[in-house]
């Protein structure tokens, strides 16, 4: 049974935290009735707020199918999407945006119809949505319409919950496409606090990028050398609105930060001036994670947490809202791979039978504490998605058959609630683990 966490972002109970000792080693949908006739009838002579009839959203009528698979994206798809962002833009502002975007329309279908297991109209949508992106994809202004884009970041989300759950197998078809949109109209800076729908989506891309780049083990396709202007700590706290952009800009600095560690990670540099310089690249992005613990807002810290119960083997941390969330997990993941690929000798293959060593432990000690954040808001899905391709590096180290079943049994019920394709990274874990 793992410790009870401490007050300071999740981080185990002990003298010192896991990233102490880091830096040590460095030197439901609602069911959808139709209408009661009579009630419609009674209520026919008053005033009616919305139109009668085939609904619509500015110019494009939807049936009440696809209305319902909207509102479904709306209730239960869009948080996925917004889960750094505090403004929410992809739950609020997209649907107003389907009547400016043909693509867009046919994106939500497929990404909701899908979640939903709907099969007919979720391939259908993705057909039109494919011919429809294809002729957009030639005119010049593509690369600059927020609407397109935010588009392309959910149908992304469409093709990864229609991977095998069996292999696994992902072509990534619209991942490099979107790469080169985003670097056309890209220039040497980016906004954390992601001010627009355009930012939102980039941000939205470079998570999706880190999936693919954790579980393959390759950089992601990502442009390192961005600059975050402004930086969060620049920005004022003086009222709501700036709270929100301020909290925003803090849960997408660790996301990048977290993105730099992958690329470091999963990077072999070619010439030997490039070799040497790994340990101070290392040191830097350490550095980078302990300023962000020092500097982010006291909001991002867990609302309450304590030791395993009996109804779990993983600490229960609870958080505000899904940004510190996740900004929770990007932290730990990124001190998981820092401590992991720390530069420096090391033998190839860990020591059979020789028990864990103390890194091995300190990388645990993060892995259980996002273990713990998974199971106490199971409904935050990007956290479940983060934990599969986290476990890639953690996994198999993990001992104890208590801790292996729930993370088992934590990786099923996102397939099984949100028809995300786990049973895959399932059975890799099983394999690992010498399980039946």
């Amino acid at each position: 049974m793992s410790p009870a966490p401490s007050p300071s972002l999740g981080q185990p109970s002990s003298t010192t935290s896991p990233y102490s000792s880091l830096a040590q080693h460095s030197s439901t949908s609602p069911s959808y009735a139709s209408p009661d006739p009579s009630s419609t009838a009674a209520s026919s002579t008053a005033p009616l707020p919305f139109p009668r009839g085939p609904g619509s959203v500015k110019g494009i009528t939807l049936t009440r199918d696809e209305a319902l698979i909207v509102h479904h994206y709306t209730e239960q798809l869009g948080r996925w999407l917004d889960c750094t962002d505090a403004a929410r833009q992809f739950t609020l502002r997209i649907p107003d945006q389907l009547g400016h975007c043909d693509v867009l329309v046919h994106s939500v279908l497929s990404f909701a119809a899908r979640h939903r297991r709907d099969t007919v109209m979720a391939d259908s949508a993705y057909q039109r949505c494919i011919e429809l992106l294809i002729n957009r994809l030639n005119e010049d202004s593509a690369a600059l319409d927020e609407t397109f884009l935010s588009a392309i970041v959910i149908l992304r989300f469409f093709e990864q919950l229609n991977v095998s759950s069996i292999t696994g197998s992902d072509h990534e078809q619209h991942l490099a496409g979107l790469s080169a949109l985003l670097r056309a109209s890209q220039g040497p800076t980016v906004d954390p606090s992601a001010p627009t729908l355009r930012e939102a989506a980039f941000w939205v891309y470079v998570r999706q990028c880190l999936y693919n780049a954790t579980v393959n083990q390759q950089p992601p396709d990502l442009d390192i050398t961005l600059q975050l202007v402004p930086l969060p700590s620049s920005l004022p706290n003086s009222h709501f609105l700036a709270d929100l952009r301020r909290e925003t800009a803090y849960a997408n600095q660790i996301t990048w930060i977290c993105a730099c560690v992958i690329h470091f990670c999963f990077s072999m540099p070619d010439k030997p001036s490039e070799r040497a310089c790994r340990t101070q690249q290392w040191e830097r992005l350490r550095t980078s994670l302990e300023a962000w613990l020092k500097e982010r807002p006291a909001s991002f810290n867990p609302i309450w947490e304590g030791p395993a119960t009996n109804s779990s083997v993983f600490p229960e941390i609870w958080f505000s809202a899904d940004w510190h969330l996740m900004a929770s997990s990007f932290y730990h993941f990124a001190c998981i791979l820092l401590l992991n690929y720390r530069p420096g000798p090391k033998f190839a293959v860990r020591n059979v039978g020789g028990g864990l060593s103390d890194i091995d432990n300190q990388i645990l000690d993060h892995a259980r504490i996002m273990c713990g954040s998974c199971k106490s808001a199971a409904s935050t899905v990007p956290n479940l998605i983060t934990l599969c391709h986290s476990v890639f590096i953690w996994g198999p180290i993990l001992s104890h058959p208590e801790e292996r079943i729930e993370v088992i049994q934590l990786l099923s019920n996102l397939e099984n609630d949100h028809v995300w394709p786990t049973t895959w990274i399932v059975n890799e874990l099983k394999s690992q683990w010498a399980m039946p």
